[in-house]
């Protein structure tokens, strides 16, 4: 039996509107923390962001308004009942300017923290052009023989089946008894009327067995018939 192709990764289904819709929602809310906590909540959100996204500027902004809001609430609880007016001026600036300056600060940067993280980085070998012709042949001939030995396992794998999600990499063969119409249009010299002919006739008399019995009775130039048996498979 034929080996399997190399496999694919899964492709990262994106969210669905409601989740997204969520998500933006509670990334401001997380941006506004500081000002609806009167400035109390700047030091975890700025945590937050520091955990997601390391930046220099971020964990300044972090340092400065845990600052601010240390020396507010010392000028406060360090003179004593009643509280002077120059303590109350202190307490009521520093709060306000975290407040308000986190959260400008963090709406700023709401989109570079909450960023949807990027999948996994795939590597992938870059072959020369005559190296990948070279290869793609040899899994279209491999994919033949899989087709040939056992049609029910090639039918499963997705052999000639470009349409289907599959994990198997047939060099780029196309079932000209399976495929769909957008699929069949792909091949060299077929036409959307000589696919319709193609489905029409599989459908009447039953699938093609060669590429000789296709260039007999559809109308295809035969100008693209070496085209077309580099890139045919016929599965029954």
């Amino acid at each position: 039996m034929t080996a399997l192709g190399p496999y694919r990764p899964p492709v990262h289904q994106p969210p669905s509107p409601g989740r997204r819709r969520l998500r933006t929602i509670g990334t401001y809310l997380w941006a506004l923390m500081p000002l609806l906590t009167c400035g109390y909540a700047a030091p975890i959100a700025f945590g937050t962001a520091l955990g997601r996204r390391r930046d220099r500027l971020t964990l300044i902004a972090l340092i400065v308004h845990s600052a601010l809001i240390l020396s507010g609430c010392t000028a406060v609880y360090a003179t004593g009942d009643p509280m002077p007016s120059w303590a109350l001026t202190i307490f009521s600036t520093t709060m306000a300017l975290t407040a308000l300056g986190s959260s400008a600060h963090l709406l700023v940067i709401r989109s570079a923290v909450w960023a949807a993280p990027s999948g996994p980085e795939v590597l992938v070998a870059r072959l020369p052009s005559d190296e990948v012709v070279d290869r793609a042949r040899k899994l279209r001939e491999q994919a033949r023989r899989t087709a040939e030995a056992d049609p029910m396992l090639a039918k499963r794998l997705g052999v000639g089946r470009p349409d289907l999600p599959r994990q198997f990499d047939d060099g780029g063969l196309v079932d000209l008894n399976h495929a769909p119409l957008h699929v069949l249009t792909t091949l060299p010299g077929v036409t959307e009327r000589s696919a319709r002919q193609i489905q029409d006739w599989v459908q009447q008399s039953g699938p093609f067995g060669s590429l000789g019995e296709v260039m007999l009775v559809i109308e295809i130039s035969p100008t693209f018939e070496h085209h077309l048996r580099e890139y045919c498979v016929f599965i029954p």
